[in-house]
């Protein structure tokens, strides 16, 4: 009898010891977070809790290293947005899923032309023929008729008309030496005219000599591509008079003229491994990312951390504009460059 429960013990504790074995084999693998919420700039561990006894190697990936990277489990946050950390061994993967919040912008200017004058403390009349360095045909001027502030909104007309040489005027206004910014967001709503042969802009210049100094298109549209909002940068060695500056374009299925648009850059220093990095957004929707480099860096093509002021203008004609020529017709109706607001931001203070 006590041989019979002695086999009996001997043979519970075997069952289990392998039970157990079985268990550390087949341990799965195992983190110690499925889901993070890491702020830009930030980082956090991720620690293997448990793993199967193998020696395949460990390898950590990111779905999209612009939001999030990886290093040895070590995740940083780059810019808002959601991606999947996974660690892998053999066949076992384990994963968390990262979500990097919207960052907090603060309002550090605005202008949402009020009352009914342009204000002069913020802006400045660019009065001239000179063609904006474009071929441009207009004759930029200060007049009512080209450009006013009415009904809360900024309205620059573009006319057929001789003027001081020219058989079209319009406007330009600058905010150089009054209203400036270094990194943070800008949003514009705006309603760009339809017609071909009209070249809206909202830009930035930085001080200096162009186009050393930098120049960044936050929207570009020519009417000959009616559905289409462009952004670019102009810089050294990379602009369009060689045509190689950086530039994106948003396509949509219809004609972007005469409704409201709201416009974004988003400009951010040392976003992603120590280097800045410039968004354009049409509602929301990513335009284009522009990257620095340690090439641009060594090229001296990228001004982009210095003040740069800010430009609306109505351009008709010019080597961009008038490729396709003008259409004179569209006179026919008044040709409106609306600009509702801008509105520029900093990044708030992390407490």
């Amino acid at each position: 009898m006590k041989k019979l429960l002695l086999l009996l013990i001997s043979m519970t504790f075997f069952a289990c010891a392998a039970e157990t074995s079985l268990e550390e084999e087949n341990t799965a693998l195992q983190l110690s977070s499925d889901a993070l919420t890491i702020s830009v700039g930030q980082s956090e561990q991720l620690k293997i809790l448990s793993a199967p006894q193998s020696d395949q190697e460990v390898v950590w990936t990111t779905d999209d290293e612009f939001i999030a990277s990886v290093f040895h489990g070590v995740v940083t946050a780059h810019q808002s947005g959601t991606t999947t950390i996974s660690v892998v061994m053999g066949e076992e993967v384990a994963t968390c899923t990262i979500t990097v919040p919207e960052r907090e912008y603060k309002l550090v200017w605005q202008e949402e032309f009020d009352g009914d004058a342009l204000n002069l403390d913020y802006w400045t009349y660019e009065v001239n023929g000179r063609g904006g360095g474009n071929q441009e045909l207009q004759y930029y001027t200060d007049r009512p008729e080209n450009i006013r502030v009415e009904d809360g909104k900024l309205i620059i007309e573009a006319k057929k008309e001789e003027y001081e040489g020219k058989n079209y005027t319009s406007a330009r206004i600058i905010s150089k030496d009054k209203k400036d910014l270094r990194y943070g967001k800008v949003e514009a709503r705006l309603k760009v005219p339809g017609g071909r042969g009209t070249w809206p802009a909202f830009w930035m210049l930085g001080y200096g000599r162009w186009p050393d100094a930098g120049e960044i298109d936050i929207m570009e549209h020519v009417g000959y591509e009616s559905n289409i909002f462009h952004c670019a940068l102009h810089t050294k060695n990379k602009n369009g008079l060689n045509g190689q500056n950086a530039h994106g374009e948003q396509i949509f299925d219809q004609d972007v003229s005469g409704e409201f648009h709201t416009i974004t850059m988003e400009w951010v220093e040392d976003e992603f491994m120590g280097y800045d990095r410039i968004h354009i957004y049409v509602y929301g929707n990513l335009t284009k990312t522009f990257a620095e480099t340690k090439q641009l860096q060594d090229a001296g093509d990228w001004p982009f951390n210095q003040e740069f002021f800010f430009i609306l203008n109505l351009a008709i004609g010019g080597s961009w504009g008038g490729a396709l020529g003008v259409d004179d017709t569209m006179f026919d109706n008044p040709v409106l460059f609306e600009i509702d607001y801008i509105r520029a931001y900093q990044l708030a203070e992390v407490e």
